[in-house]
């Protein structure tokens, strides 16, 4: 939506961004329950970035850290990503530039966490080596699969098993900044 994209054919329109989504949902949340105060995420119509926490997982991660780098917010929370990556001409696969570019969002207001078994965890540490996530603010989940995703056939099962394992609770709690 900001007529950056390296593809034009991918660029989004202003009003299919996440950022005038996020916009929209907290006005109308504003609107709905205005004793919630959800206008004071909004200055002048836009997010107020420094009062907001971003989160989430795979996909929807790797849209908080590109946020995160672009906008000064209040945390951001990664779960197993990001890990996009460019490769050439079947070269090995390289971190995209801009997971090592620099950011507005200072190192230690970032968390990530992401399972030791899935499939992309070695490009997940690097990737927040190069987003200078300090390493006492990243979770590597060990453990085994919980009964209930056992007998579900994924080709990556730990993906995303931090977010929604009750065994990881405490590390979600201290992502939140709040003890448990």
């Amino acid at each position: 939506g900001d007529g950056i994209s390296i593809d034009p054919s991918l660029d989004n329109t202003k009003a299919e961004t996440i950022v005038n989504r996020l916009v929209r949902l907290l006005a109308y949340l504003d609107s709905q329950d205005p004793q919630q105060n959800w206008g004071a995420y909004l200055d002048g119509g836009a997010p107020n970035w420094d009062r907001i926490v971003l989160a989430g997982q795979s996909q929807g991660a790797g849209m908080a850290a590109y946020i995160a780098k672009r906008e000064l917010v209040e945390r951001v929370i990664l779960f197993s990503s990001p890990w996009d990556f460019v490769a050439s001409n079947g070269g090995p696969r390289t971190l995209a530039p801009w997971i090592a570019a620099p950011s507005k969002t200072p190192p230690e207001r970032w968390f990530g966490g992401y399972h030791l078994r899935e499939n992309e965890a070695n490009l997940l540490a690097k990737s927040y080596a190069a987003l200078r996530i300090p390493p006492q603010n990243i979770r590597v989940f060990k453990g085994d699969l919980p009964a209930s995703e056992k007998q579900k056939q994924d080709a990556n099962p730990f993906h995303g098993l931090g977010l929604y394992d009750p065994a990881y609770e405490p590390d979600r709690v201290f992502f939140l900044g709040r003890s448990p």
